[in-house]
């Protein structure tokens, strides 16, 4: 950065300890200057202090190479809220048949799937804050195509949305997937195996490539 943006940043933040009608003046500090700031001064890594974090994209090969049978992790707290746990050196991943958050043929979150949702939002907060975050949406096979794959989908966007709004993350680590019938985890000829395959799954990169 140049000598003079820097003190045109420390200038901006003088004036706004100045200004404080309370006479504080631990705002004057760089660590305080706002990405805003930042950015109308074009100094890229400024905005990223500022912010704190730069989410890194993993891009949709990442993504395609998912493996669903990574370690399973014992989790006492997850298990009683219904989630498996599973992850690897580089991704956690969160499993929750649809019983644990909606009605059947719904999309609307139940209160008592909140509850669990909190539960993944407060471990994934002491993860690094950095890594992205995809929810997958996976139903069975006994509608069409077309009925399952928009059913895995809006229920995919009420856990982004129910995150972004109530979980506290930050809705640019978030996207969905919708899988529909297309990735079973067991027959569909029995309703055991129709159950598991009803299921949405977070997964929150814990490790950047």
């Amino acid at each position: 950065m140049k000598k003079s943006t820097i003190m045109m940043i420390l200038g901006v933040a003088a004036f706004t300890a100045c200004n404080d009608p309370q006479g504080n003046v631990e705002n004057d500090t760089m660590a305080d200057a706002t990405a805003d700031t930042a950015v109308a001064y074009q100094d890229e890594r400024g905005a990223v202090e500022a912010d704190g974090v730069q989410i890194k994209d993993v891009g949709e090969d990442f993504w395609a190479g998912i493996d669903w049978d990574a370690p399973v992790v014992e989790d006492p707290e997850m298990t009683n809220a219904g989630v498996e746990v599973r992850s690897n050196n580089q991704y956690n991943i969160y499993t929750m048949d649809d019983r644990v958050l909606f009605d059947t043929d719904k999309a609307q979150i139940r209160s008592e799937g909140e509850q669990k949702l909190q539960e993944i939002a407060n471990e994934i907060k002491n993860l690094p804050q950095n890594g992205q975050i995809r929810i997958f949406g996976h139903a069975d096979a006994r509608a069409s195509n077309e009925y399952n794959k928009q059913l895995s989908e809006e229920r995919a966007r009420a856990v982004q949305d129910w995150l972004q709004n109530n979980g506290g993350i930050d809705g640019n680590r978030l996207s969905v997937e919708a899988m529909g019938e297309t990735e079973p985890r067991a027959t569909n000829e029995t309703a055991r195996g129709r159950q598991l395959n009803r299921r949405v799954a977070l997964v929150v990169v814990t490790q950047q490539q």
